[in-house]
């Protein structure tokens, strides 16, 4: 009697990419002297996977945007604590500081 050998994910299409395929996606899209980036509606947090990254264009950043929801809807599977984040994509128009990427905002100093 032969076994049949357990199932993969690469099997199993209705599970989808995996967290690390989309992290690699996003950081494809990425770009080093990119205008716009992805940013909370209402918080202003700029969540994991795309917190420090930069994109050329909006339609690349919309793409990131996209693949950022499905990267945590994906980690909310695992932790359903996960935060949930409306996020939109913005244009800087002043050169973008370089913040850690934790997922906060920096404190502002007055």
């Amino acid at each position: 009697m032969t076994t049949r050998p357990e199932s993969t994910a690469v099997d199993r299409p209705e599970i989808g990419p995996t967290l690390v395929e989309i992290r690699e996606s996003i950081e494809q899209f990425a770009s080093d002297d990119g205008r716009y980036y992805v940013v909370c509606g209402r918080t202003g947090e700029r969540p994991v996977p795309v917190a420090g990254r930069r994109f050329e264009s909006r339609a690349t950043a919309r793409a990131a945007l996209e693949a950022t929801e499905q990267y945590r809807c994906a980690l909310r599977r695992y932790d359903p604590r996960t935060p949930r984040y409306d996020l939109i994509v913005c244009e800087a128009h002043l050169p973008i500081r370089k913040f850690p990427a934790t997922g906060t905002r920096p404190s502002i100093r007055r």
